[in-house]
């Protein structure tokens, strides 16, 4: 942090090459003979609409970022597919005191809860930061450490060997992925990269004379169906067990570290009121009735007996997996009717941060998972035990940067 401290960084804000509203950004740092340092960041990341909404309340403003990757001409050094679902655990993977005084108001979201004392309840407390009308509008700051692990691992971006390096976003303009209220518009602002960088030739050749390699975990992505029962809730659903037993090919030849399931329900239309967006919109991960989850690695079984089988016994993995979470009654169990004696909003919340989350270790060469659930008769028209849903799986894959002596780089799958 000395370069700071010593003026030798300078931080400069650079705008989008090409943006293209709703669509898609791409920035360069085209800078020469210099370093960039790794804490890069995007500010004014969200949208505009023609009147006052909330943002998606689990991920804010950066509910609009569908893809993201970091390039260096055509190579890819670090990517997030698919980064809504991940990265709205990752929100929810903070102390909710956290949540509450800093992380909602750089993002923009809802997150983070206090016990209201007129009522007893949990509530939001503090202020949201909602959209408005172009000019008036919130927006997000945004560490792209969050999307791209690699910058974690590295002390900079050196451009004597990434020589064309580039980041680029794709734009999620859904309204009802972005905003809780689906009568008004959203249209994406024109975000600014903001990048702190090394010119003093003195510094940049001695750091770049000590880069040569980096290993880091990139949370790839990989997905499959849970399909609709038989009778989609009808009365010959009631107690019925479905089961799903799928082969992943998407980590096939890696070492995988930490595993994350996202169960997304498949018509979002469906957690949608009359014009409004209700909890955390297409981006909630669906609790299920009598659900069972196990993992089979390289032929083995993970996990003991039947797997994880219990509310408690799924957010037990999730917190010794990925470490402390803001979470609320409820968060995790399907049909709990006294929630909105607790919570406000509760009816909506209930049954909607069902993540399931397993440290795995291993090298994959055969990797399966064997779901289930128990369906209910159901006439309601969000009925996730019977319903579609699609389950994204994140595992966290090894990989390493070497740098040779002619400035050449290989990028790898570590063994």
């Amino acid at each position: 942090m000395t370069y700071y401290s010593d003026e030798s960084a300078r931080t400069t804000y650079i705008d989008p090459k090409i943006y293209v509203p709703n669509v898609r950004a791409s920035w360069e740092l085209d800078a020469s003979e210099a370093a960039y340092l790794p804490d890069l960041r995007v500010c004014f990341l969200g949208g505009s609409s023609d009147g006052v909404a909330s943002y998606n309340r689990l991920l804010g403003a950066i509910a609009c970022c569908r893809n993201w990757r970091l390039m260096d001409g055509k190579t890819e050094l670090c990517s997030q597919n698919v980064a809504q679902f991940i990265q709205g655990f990752r929100n929810l993977n903070r102390p909710n005191a956290q949540n509450e005084s800093v992380n909602s108001s750089l993002l923009c979201n809802s997150l983070g809860s206090s016990i209201l004392g007129s009522t007893n309840k949990i509530s939001r407390v503090a202020k949201i930061l909602d959209i408005a009308t172009l000019g008036g509008e919130n927006s997000a700051y945004f560490h792209l450490s969050e999307v791209f692990p690699m910058l974690n691992s590295v002390t900079h971006l050196p451009t004597n060997v990434f020589q064309n390096l580039r980041i680029e976003v794709e734009f999620d303009s859904a309204v009802s992925s972005n905003i809780n209220d689906t009568t008004k518009t959203f249209n994406t602002l024109r975000p600014v990269l903001v990048a702190d960088v090394l010119e003093d030739p003195k510094i940049v050749d001695m750091m770049n004379k000590n880069f040569r390699a980096a290993s880091w975990l990139e949370r790839e992505h990989d997905q499959f169906v849970i399909p609709q029962s038989a009778n989609d809730g009808g009365a010959d659903d009631q107690l019925i067990t479905q089961n799903v037993n799928v082969r992943l090919n998407g980590f096939n030849n890696k070492r995988v570290e930490r595993l994350l399931m996202v169960k997304e329900l498949s018509n979002g239309a469906l957690l949608e009121g009359t014009g409004v967006v209700n909890a955390f919109g297409k981006f909630a991960s669906q609790a299920n009735y009598q659900q069972k989850f196990q993992v089979r690695l390289n032929g083995r079984n993970i996990l003991p007996r039947q797997g994880m089988v219990g509310n408690n016994e799924r957010l037990a993995h999730v917190v010794d997996t990925f470490g402390e979470c803001t979470s609320f009654l409820g968060a995790n169990q399907y049909g709990k009717k006294d929630n909105e004696n607790f919570m406000t909003d509760g009816d909506k919340f209930g049954g909607q941060a069902d993540y399931i989350a397993l440290y795995l270790g291993d090298y994959v060469q055969d990797l399966q998972i064997n779901f289930s659930r128990v369906g209910l008769q159901d006439a309601t028209a969000l009925r996730p035990t019977t319903q579609t849903q699609i389950a994204h799986v994140y595992c966290e894959c090894r990989k390493q940067l070497v740098v040779n002596n002619d400035g050449s780089y290989n990028i790898t799958y570590s063994q």
